[in-house]
């Protein structure tokens, strides 16, 4: 075992895991400051480079197919950290235009028994503008690397049956902070927004997703163009799963995210469960998307990756790439260099020559 993974397991984590989980999150988001002086000599540590794990989807290029969760970093306050774990890709947010508390705490519990989180945060972030100066801080001081995505989605206090006011809540934000963000998500699937998940329904789905698409488009005309995905939830069934995805794609999203957390804890505490338990559900849904696509169209799979074999397993569902959450809890700073490690060693055993052969077989 790595020293840092045998630190991470044997002794810090250990420890976090006696106190309360969100207070422990503010405690290494801030810590995580520490460690900028320091950035070569730990990504020399935790970063895979290997040419094999290259692809350039809709114009971004990824050196690995890994990426951080959205949830995770949500006030892009180590935006121009997470690279040096060796992630591919970041999401931050979920962003509303205004800052917003989210819900009551305690709103975040570890299920160790299970490797599962639950947590029913509500979209709490710093709001649109305060991220947007953060991410220009950044930019200035040519900090910020890596490709990142930005998570969207609607103010607490709007109606989502006034469609007109929910609209003008994604596009403010993709208004907001277009000029930062790679790729956007379009987050209508968290379980933790009262009614949220009303908004993948086929008509609203559309009328936000082409609503949009057309302000991509228009900043397209001056600038680079920057891909869109939505994030949908596990809950739905395969048939609310296609329906949704065909839907999406007429209004011109340019891929998905499966899945967001999903709202069948099994235990005492509501909110979205994550981690193990969502492991299987999350690969189906990657499988009926790409059946759905013909493996056209890029998947992100989220959800009980752990491991290598969770990985594989989700690229030879049809994903494109992968998204960590719960798993970089559990399993330390060193788990993305062991699943890209893993994920070579089973290439070679296919006599695979890049990333993207999973998708092609």
């Amino acid at each position: 075992m790595p020293a840092i993974d045998w630190f991470y397991q044997y002794l810090a984590k250990p420890v976090f895991f006696q106190f309360d989980p969100e207070r422990v999150h503010e405690f290494v988001m801030r810590g995580l400051g520490f460690t900028r002086p320091f950035k070569p000599l730990i990504a020399s540590c935790l970063r895979v480079e290997d040419a094999r794990l290259h692809q350039t989807i809709h114009g971004v290029k990824f050196d690995n197919p890994i990426g951080l969760a959205g949830g995770f970093d949500k006030n892009a306050l180590a935006a121009d950290l997470w690279p040096m774990f060796g992630f591919g890709f970041f999401e931050i947010g979920t962003v509303t235009p205004l800052p917003q508390p989210g819900n009551p705490k305690p709103r975040l519990f570890r299920y160790p028994g299970r490797d599962a989180i639950v947590n029913r945060m509500g979209f709490n972030n710093d709001g649109a503008d305060a991220i947007a100066s953060r991410l220009a801080a950044l930019s200035s001081k040519q900090t910020l690397r890596g490709v990142m995505g930005v998570s969207l989605g609607k103010q607490f206090s709007t109606p989502v049956d006034d469609l007109d006011a929910v609209i003008g809540d994604y596009r403010s934000s993709l208004a907001r902070l277009y000029e930062y963000g790679d790729y956007f998500a379009v987050n209508v699937s968290s379980p933790n927004t009262k009614n949220l998940r009303a908004l993948q329904e086929k008509g609203s789905l559309a009328n936000l997703l082409s609503a949009l698409k057309t302000d991509l488009d228009e900043r397209a005309k001056t600038g680079p163009a920057k891909p869109f995905y939505v994030k949908l939830a596990p809950d739905l069934s395969d048939v609310q799963i296609t329906e949704a995805v065909e839907t999406a794609l007429g209004a011109g999203v340019d891929g998905f995210i499966a899945t967001n957390t999903t709202n069948q804890t099994g235990v005492e505490e509501t909110g979205g469960l994550s981690g193990r338990p969502l492991r299987e559900r999350s690969t189906q849904a990657i499988a009926l998307i790409a059946n759905v696509t013909e493996k056209r169209v890029p998947i992100m799979g989220a959800g009980g990756i752990f491991d290598a074999a969770d990985g594989v397993e989700k690229l030879d569902a049809g994903a494109w790439l992968l998204q960590l959450y719960t798993g970089f809890i559990y399993q330390g700073p060193g788990v993305v260099r062991a699943i890209l490690k893993g994920m070579l060693e089973e290439m070679d055993k296919r006599g695979y020559q890049s990333i993207q052969d999973f998708r092609k077989k």
